[in-house]
């Protein structure tokens, strides 16, 4: 088991208000971590965080295992494309980050049938409905075998079907050695998915097995995770 990811004593400030404060955690290699937490308790910054996209204003990421991760991102807000005249196979190829696109053809189309979306390939993005889009940025954020992978509510806006289809996949990755961290609101995605759960509000009130965190009642449920959902997936 490798570190992938390290945070130390991580603050982030914004307009006075403080977003995260002194978070400390460790991602490794075989993670497959959930994080969980109210709405505007600092998930989107804290996943910015890891990948880069926001310097801690204190406290220091470090990436153990190198020097620079490849990390591929889906965000929770997509971009919008109302004019673009991409194709679906071009908005994919771009998450490649140097290699011609020539050469990775028959890897996107693999990819692409994987998530059941490769008869959209030869559309333009506009032609798509929302759902159709989260998936085909997801498959963009997968495509160039990242170091580590981190998504924004990737279940949202998608139908239960596409939904398993997502973790089905994400799974696969993880057992490759590559950690999949990810945010979600959906207690079945959450409980059925993640081997770890991190739950913060501004600060990390826990980071361990997501065994660990069922068994606890009184934390589980501070976060929304009811007695009846943990008897149904059978966690003691």
């Amino acid at each position: 088991m490798k570190k992938i990811i390290e945070l130390e004593r991580v603050n982030v400030i914004r307009n006075k208000n403080l977003i995260l404060d002194n978070i400390s955690l460790t991602v490794n290699d075989t993670d497959f971590l959930g994080l969980i937490g109210p709405s505007g308790s600092g998930k989107t910054t804290l996943l910015k965080v890891m990948s880069g996209l926001i310097i801690p204003d204190t406290g220091k990421v470090t990436f153990p295992s190198k020097q620079k991760l490849k990390i591929g991102y889906l965000p929770q807000a997509l971009p919008s494309l109302p004019n673009s005249p991409a194709t679906v196979m071009e908005i994919i190829a771009s998450g490649f980050n140097s290699k011609p696109f020539t050469n990775n053809k028959e890897k996107i189309i693999s990819i692409a049938k994987e998530m059941e979306i490769d008869q959209l390939l030869d559309l333009k993005i506009t032609q798509l409905s929302g759902g159709q889009v989260q998936l085909v940025f997801l498959v963009r954020a997968l495509v160039d075998t990242p170091d580590v992978i981190i998504l924004d509510e990737p279940s949202s806006s998608i139908d239960t079907k596409s939904q398993s289809k997502i973790f089905q996949i994400l799974s696969n990755v993880n057992k490759n050695n590559i950690p999949i961290i990810f945010s979600s609101h959906d207690t079945f995605a959450i409980t059925n998915s993640a081997n770890r759960i991190a739950c913060i509000n501004k600060k990390l009130d826990y980071h361990g097995t997501s065994k660990d965190f069922l068994s606890n009642k009184h934390l589980a449920e501070s976060y929304g995770y009811g007695v009846d959902v943990l008897s149904h997936q059978g966690h003691e």
